[in-house]
């Protein structure tokens, strides 16, 4: 009897909980589900009160490189940096370098800058920090050339900015996003700061990625202000800082705060990418401009396809289809079912407990509970599953063989680069001519990053159509078009940089020109810059693969879409 009743509350659990399981996977397969559905700013709270750390105490900010997103906690609040200033200060150094006002070996006070920018990051000294604001005139006259840096106007900033050091994660968020994305201009100073505290602060813990950070700290009586600001070298470099005011575990709440950033990036990076994918996978569909379904008698063409052929009987994409306008009645009636069989599940088992605690548990109303609870779940389990797959057996049932799996193995192999598998599946050619990788390096380099960028997904079910089959899906490869557009403008870039920085005999020929040689080099050292991030020039196209039967099989009749989606857009 006992059994019986742990059975009974375990089922109803589960029937409650079950429909939560889709959702706590699709989190984890974004990343982590700590993030999952929550803003920044809870977040930031739960973390904090984790670790026992009063929220007015502390002020912290994060911001991606790439996408330029920023998030901040308190980001206004002024707080007191200790020597996270240090950063901002030798980026005005760094940058008189840059620009030819000084050289490394420039005595600032005392010391060559060259040390100086070494002392003042790395070993964090003081006293060279000094030396070096009093050459720029002065404390005041300093923190007047850092705002700019520091994203202020030195003459509207909050006087606040001029005591003691004080900054806001916004402004020191906004020096490091400088700092990252145009580093050119401040030599050497991220080098440093990857020196600094190799085992310390957001360092503490081991990590995977590189971490280039600046800490701060400044004791006053029984208060403390630990502080760090840090490059994380993520997929898509980001920028944190973290401020604290006399917090319990200090140190253990910058390493932690620093492995949350890590893995936050991660999953935003993760979620962002997946909501693109979503939307490109639409547009491509939405791009072909298809009509509604029509049978296959009247000769509608087909959008995106050869004249010749027509549009599918019944349309393969989820929600267009004609079934999908009565799905809304099935859905509810399932959705009814499961509230009752619930709710008599919950009922029956209520009964048998309450009979049990009288010691007169019966079998009837026990079984009943676990047959109802049990057939909530399977309605839990698989409401839509059968309500999916009928349609699409319904649609495939004049099909005789597995076009399907045609599509399927020719893309299969065509994007693992097996073309010679790949082009059995074909009708009518042999080859495509896309399987012999181009004998010039620079074109050879472009064609692994086709093959390395490949990837597709069917959309629905194959359909029949008058003469054969059509099957819908999405295929990603790299637009050869924006990616030579890319290359050109970075080619244009690299000539005007090399051309300052090489010998002027490896530059330019005897008639002043620029010589074969040094724009050859220019334009691989461009690609290679451009192909580092092939994938910022992946596109994503809707096709309707036709199929015709051979004998017994099913083969892929190529057309010019298709042709197009496989080369990037080179043949139209």
């Amino acid at each position: 009897m006992r059994f019986l009743k742990k059975s009974l509350i375990l089922l109803l659990l589960l029937a409650l909980l079950l429909p939560l399981a889709p959702r706590a996977a699709a989190d984890a397969e974004l990343g982590d589900g700590r993030f999952a559905g929550k803003s920044w700013q809870e977040i930031v709270e739960d973390f904090l009160e984790e670790h026992g750390a009063n929220p007015a105490r502390v002020a912290c900010g994060w911001c991606n490189t790439v996408t330029g997103e920023e998030q901040y906690f308190n980001g206004d609040q002024y707080m007191i940096s200790g020597s996270m200033y240090k950063v901002p200060m030798n980026m005005i150094f760094a940058e008189k370098v840059h620009n030819g006002e000084i050289s490394w070996t420039t005595f600032v006070g005392a010391y060559r800058y060259e040390y100086a920018q070494h002392a003042t990051i790395v070993e964090s000294n003081n006293d060279v920090a000094r030396s070096m604001w009093e050459y720029l005139g002065g404390y005041q006259p300093y923190r007047h050339l850092l705002a700019p840096y520091m994203g202020e106007d030195p003459d509207t900033v909050d006087e606040k900015f001029y005591e003691n050091n004080f900054s806001t994660p916004r402004q020191n968020i906004y020096a490091l996003k400088l700092l990252q994305t145009e580093s050119e201009r401040f030599p050497r100073v991220i080098d440093k700061m990857l020196e600094a505290e190799p085992h310390k602060y957001f360092k503490a813990h081991e990590h995977t990625i590189d971490i280039a950070h600046k800490y701060g700290y400044y004791a006053e009586g029984s208060r403390l202000y630990l502080n760090d600001c840090a490059i994380l070298y993520t997929e898509e470099p980001c920028c944190i800082v973290l401020f604290t005011d006399t917090v319990p575990e200090p140190y253990k709440l910058l390493a932690d705060f620093c492995d949350l950033m890590i893995d936050y990036s991660a999953y935003s990076t993760a979620a962002r990418r997946e909501a693109e994918r979503i939307a490109a996978e639409e547009a491509a569909i939405a791009a072909h401009n298809r009509p509604a379904p029509v049978p296959a008698e009247t000769g509608a063409p087909l959008p995106g396809g050869d004249p010749g052929a027509v549009a599918p009987t019944a349309a393969p994409l989820p929600g267009d289809s004609p079934a999908a306008e009565n799905s809304t009645g099935s859905a509810f009636g399932r959705v009814l079912l499961l509230i009752l069989a619930a709710s008599a599940a919950v009922y029956a088992a209520l009964a048998a407990l309450r009979l049990s605690r009288r010691g007169k548990l019966r079998l009837v109303p026990a079984l009943v509970a676990i047959l109802l609870a049990a057939a909530a779940l399977v309605l839990c389990i698989c409401p839509q599953r059968g309500a999916a797959e009928k349609p699409a057996e319904e649609k495939t049932a004049a099909l005789k063989g597995d076009p399907q799996g045609t599509v399927t193995a020719f893309f299969d192999a065509f994007c693992a680069g097996d073309y010679a598998a790949a082009y059995e599946k074909l009708s009518g050619v042999s080859t495509l001519g896309l399987e012999n990788a181009p004998p010039a390096e620079d074109a050879a380099a472009i064609w692994r990053a086709m093959e390395e960028n490949r990837e597709y997904r069917l959309y629905g079910a194959c359909t029949a159509v008058q003469g054969g089959a059509v099957q819908q899906l999405v295929f990603t490869t790299l637009d050869l078009k924006a990616l030579s557009e890319a290359v050109k403008t970075a080619t244009e870039a690299k000539i005007e940089s090399l051309a300052t920085e090489l010998a002027p005999a490896r530059v330019y020929d005897d008639e002043g020109g620029y010589q074969s040689s040094f724009t050859e080099l220019a334009y691989s050292e461009a690609l290679a810059e451009v192909l580092a991030h092939a994938a910022d020039y992946r596109t994503t196209v809707g096709l309707n693969v036709r199929l015709v039967r051979s004998g017994d099989d099913w083969l892929i009749e190529p057309d010019s879409a298709l042709y197009s989606a496989l080369t990037g857009g080179a043949v139209k």
